[in-house]
């Protein structure tokens, strides 16, 4: 019981941190102490669809905290949203070099496949998240994105 306990305990505390959406967990975070105010700065621009503004934040919370994989993440997010796949695919390929288990990132990659035109390659990213998380928000999120995807190329 005790186990149980523990465990759940830690699953609650994981889920909650993970919450705000494309999170990573927080032993993969770095110590800066600005990142997450950063962050909160460039998700307003991100949620009015300013991705130069959210960027410049993006990219000079990245030079103080180069290894925090939900920079990248948030990076690559808003270069897909402008439509520069190729810095996107980099960025996100940063992130889940730093955290091999971000949801958001795979989410993310896999959407951004779909822009590419190769669904196969976010069925890949897909099958990590259900491998990851089961069946989560960025898991059922990225299967609606397929879902849709494939429709309309019907």
């Amino acid at each position: 019981m005790k186990r149980f306990l523990m465990i759940a305990t830690t699953l609650v505390l994981t889920t909650a941190a993970w919450a705000s959406g494309g999170g990573s967990p927080p032993a993969a975070r770095s110590n800066s102490n600005d990142t997450p105010k950063a962050i909160a700065e460039a998700r307003q621009y991100i949620d009015q669809q300013q991705w130069d503004q959210a960027l410049q934040i993006l990219d000079a919370a990245r030079q103080r905290d180069p290894r925090n994989a939900d920079l990248w993440n948030w990076t690559g997010y808003c270069e897909r949203k402008r439509g520069n796949l190729q810095q996107a695919f980099a960025a996100y390929d940063e992130a889940l070099r730093l955290n091999p288990r971000h949801l958001g990132a795979h989410e993310y990659l896999g959407e951004a496949w779909l822009q590419a035109g190769q669904p196969e390659k976010a069925q890949t990213q897909l099958d990590q998240l259900k491998t990851l998380c089961g069946t989560c928000e960025e898991e059922r999120d990225l299967a609606s994105a397929i879902d849709t995807y494939r429709a309309k190329a019907q």
